[in-house]
């Protein structure tokens, strides 16, 4: 009889933080007009478009999406493969393209000036 295998608990991959400037995403979309389609989904510019504070929204979404990069260490991993929703209570949720089953905590915060975000990575 095959000996009985104890499921182990979750492991942290990695953490990953990052700090965004509002003015610094807002100047980018003025900049260049395609910018807001290359960095984030429709969803996800949907959601900050119906509010008039947009900007500190995506500048929030962009803080999420360097620090998964940074929590999952793939600096090659495209931002627009990275998508933020909000659950029915209103918290971040963060699924990656191509990564089913990766597990991540996440916290935003924003200010009129600042967002930030940190992300833990689980196997």
């Amino acid at each position: 009889m095959p000996a009985k295998i104890k499921k182990l608990p979750p492991a942290v991959i990695g953490l990953g933080v990052d700090l965004v400037e509002v003015s610094r995403v807002r100047g980018m979309a003025a900049r260049s007009p395609g910018f807001l389609k290359r960095v984030f989904t429709a969803g996800e510019l949907g959601y900050a478009f119906k509010s008039r504070n947009k900007f500190e929204r995506l500048a929030a979404r962009f803080a999420v999406k360097e620090a998964v990069i940074k929590a999952l260490d793939a600096r090659d991993l495209p931002l627009k493969s990275i998508e933020v929703k909000n659950t029915a209570g209103g918290g971040p949720q963060v699924a990656v393209k191509g990564r089913p089953g990766l597990r991540l905590l996440v916290s935003i915060s924003h200010t009129s000036t600042h967002a930030v975000a940190s992300v833990i990575a689980f196997s």
